[in-house]
Order: structure tokens, then sequence, then C-alpha cells
């Protein structure tokens, strides 16, 4: 992409703004500022400002839902050159890197040192809840579409994760021989 100067010239000619110090890093835009600038596309908008829209909510998407970072709350501008042309975003395999971003964020919270995971966790629980229902939680039985925007209100309190988390790291530690088959037959 060049220097950072450049990045910062390519982003304002993308979206037509730059973020103010205070909501931009070296690479990265705070995600409120994206939602505060880009929140709402002005009725009657023309074609360049819908773009404009597109391109930031489309980022937005990418930094934060598919390719999140442990921030959870900063886009990086990596993706200008993605929707620097819309037309192509559709050619791009993204359920193939999202899947491989996932399992190279799930090796690094391997380490025992690494504490957050990053990574598209809500597409991994909705389909940790659907393929296992035995991990869902009580009151999430009913089928909407999109299929993980039924777990989008589910947030325990911090008062209820910890157990919870214990509870199962427990049971999956309490598995036996055929139990382990089942789930691997779940998931193949």
């Amino acid at each position: 992409m060049g220097t950072i100067r450049q990045a910062w010239v390519w982003f304002q000619e993308l979206l037509g703004v730059i973020p103010p110090p205070s909501h931009g890093q070296k690479y990265a835009v705070n995600c409120s500022w994206f939602q505060e600038t880009f929140g709402e596309c002005p009725e009657g908008a023309d074609d360049e400002t819908v773009r404009r829209y597109a391109r930031a909510y489309i980022m937005m998407l990418l930094g934060t839902q598919l390719f999140a970072d442990k921030s959870g709350n900063r886009i990086h501008i990596r993706w200008l050159p993605y929707v620097a042309r819309l037309e192509e975003m559709g050619s791009y395999s993204w359920g193939s890197a999202a899947l491989a971003w996932l399992y190279r964020c799930m090796c690094q919270v391997a380490n025992r040192h690494v504490v957050k995971l990053a990574g598209p966790l809500q597409l991994l629980q909705s389909w940790i809840f659907w393929r296992f229902s035995r991990f869902r939680p009580a009151g999430y039985e009913t089928f909407s579409w999109p299929l993980a925007s039924r777990w989008s209100g589910y947030n325990p309190s911090g008062s209820e994760k910890g157990p919870r988390v214990q509870i199962w790291r427990l049971r999956i530690d309490r598995l036996q021989d055929r139990e382990v088959s089942t789930l691997l037959t779940k998931l193949l």
C-alpha cells in the first residue's frame, strides 16, 4: 500500500473523509468513528456517496465481524484495496479467508499465555450452537434467519460467564470415547 501518508490519501479518496487524529492510529480507525460518520446513508444520496457508505460498511464488516482483531474496536485500513473495487468483492473467497483467519486465531489462543481470542467469533458461536445443541443456552431453540441473528441478543453477565465456562470445560474434559466419536461425526 506504500507509505502511511499514501494510505491515508487513498482512504480520503475512497471514503471522502479522514478521521481526526483522536480516532485514528497508525493503520487503524476506531469503530466508533466509522459508526458515527457512516452510520446511515443520507436519503437521496448520489451514486458516489452511496459507494462511499458501502465501502465503509464493508470495511466495518471485514474489520469487526470476519477478521476482527483482539481490540474489538478498530478497523485496519488493510481493507482499502478490497473496497476500492466494489464490483470485484464477490469474486473473493471470503468464507475460506474467514475460516483460515479463525483457524489462525484459534492456533494462537492455544498458547497458554494468550488470554484473548480474535476472529469471526459470532460465526463460531453460531456454528457451535447450531451443531451442538447441548452447548446452546436455554431459550434459543427457535429458528430465524439469518441463523446467527438468533443469538445476537445473548450476552450473559460477567458473573454468569465464569461459572458457565468452568462447567463446560469440565463437561468437555469428562467426555467418554463414544461421545467424542459422536462429536467428531458431527464435525465431519
